[in-house]
């Protein structure tokens, strides 16, 4: 799905020049507002969907909804890992990621999330390899790519700055990058077995690749890794099972399996 750069109304010469600035950043088609209804913009811009960006937010406006770019849980989780860093919470279950705890995750890491979707993950490798890592989001969606990357550097939270994000099909990057150029590399494919989602998600299934991993891609991902590939499935893993993965013990009732993969 194609989509286009705007503004919210009323926008002033700087909100505007930096939209379309963000437009030309990725690539896409950038339409003056001009005080229009978005949904007029949108039939003006011929594309799919409207990315409409302000200061404070990068809002997605497709199939008559408008949906505010959040990583959701993402948050909480990398402000819940904060607080172990910095001792308050040591000790304490709750604090626990599963995510990060499969991923072997450790400051300073470089992290390669093949699979960005609305970038909660990468938010929280970002917060657990701290200011010395990276994490590198691949997403194969312009638009997706886009929406993400800008609501990152809208959100007030220091660790966003260290997600940087890439459009491009992880399959084709990963076959250019370099041997163990990165400590982990991360998949989290699109699940395709409906079930309750948090708010955008549908925004995602409009607008990401539905393919479902390849074993060519894991093949890749364990050269480029130094360390591990972490892949992670929804209950009741079946996608684990395609790939001939074992999920690594969970809590029961959990709703994310995780496999672990040593890099070759």
């Amino acid at each position: 799905m194609n989509v286009a750069v705007t503004t919210p109304l009323r926008a002033g010469a700087a909100e505007s020049a930096a939209a379309e600035a963000a437009a030309a950043r990725h690539g896409l088609v950038y339409v003056p507002r001009r005080n229009r209804a978005a949904a007029e913009v949108l039939a003006d811009s011929g594309a799919g969907a409207l990315l409409v960006l302000s200061p404070a937010a990068a809002v997605l406006v497709a199939g008559g909804l408008e949906t505010r770019w959040s990583p959701g849980m993402g948050l909480l989780r990398a402000r819940r890992l904060a607080k172990v860093r910095d001792g308050r919470r040591a000790g304490d279950a709750s604090a626990r990621d599963p995510f990060v705890e499969a991923a072997g995750l450790v400051p300073g890491d470089r992290v390669l999330d093949c699979t960005l979707g609305l970038g909660a993950d990468a938010l929280v490798a970002a917060e657990a390899v701290g200011p010395g890592g990276e994490v590198v989001g691949l997403e194969r969606s312009p638009g997706l790519a886009a929406w993400v990357a800008e609501g990152l550097l809208r959100l007030p939270y220091p660790a966003a700055r260290r997600v940087v994000v890439r459009a491009a099909e992880h399959g084709e990057a990963l076959a250019q990058l370099p041997d163990r150029s990165f400590d982990v590399v991360v998949f989290d494919p699109m699940f395709r077995h409906a079930r309750a989602a948090p708010g955008g998600f549908d925004a995602v299934r409009a607008l990401a690749d539905p393919s479902p991993l390849a074993p060519e891609a894991l093949a890749r991902a364990r050269r480029v890794a130094r360390r591990r590939v972490v892949v992670k499935d929804g209950a009741p893993g079946w996608d684990l099972a395609r790939l001939g993965l074992v999920p690594l013990p969970s809590a029961r009732g959990a709703h994310r399996y995780y496999a672990c993969i040593d890099a070759a």
